[in-house]
């Protein structure tokens, strides 16, 4: 049992430097995450449209938390350089899914 939990020690040194902390620019809530937060948070938009069976892990809940913001998250910035945690190419993609978005109402 004790080489597993040294396994285990060693994979969490591994990953205490990959946090990232996101701010709101407009109500300047903060979100703290870890691992690869753009790939989770893509995947996570990804699966709420797809129809099929998950079998992926489950979505961690501070990027459901993010992704369900009242606020843009694509708009978001890291605290710790104040760069757009997404990049450039998703900012504001949460707008621009609205407003290209075919109007299917009926008359």
């Amino acid at each position: 049992m004790s080489g597993l939990r040294g396994r285990l020690k060693r994979l969490e040194r591994g990953t205490e430097g990959e946090k990232t902390v996101m701010e709101c620019p407009t109500c300047g809530e903060e979100f703290t995450l870890y691992g690869d937060p753009a790939a989770d948070y893509l995947v996570y938009l990804w699966r709420q449209d797809y129809g099929g069976e998950n079998h992926g892990p489950p979505v961690d809940p501070a990027v459901a938390k993010l992704a369900e913001h009242d606020h843009d998250p694509s708009l978001m910035v890291d605290k710790s350089d104040g760069s757009p945690w997404l990049g450039e190419f998703f900012r504001g993609m949460r707008r621009s899914l609205i407003e290209d978005a075919e109007d299917l109402s009926e008359p």
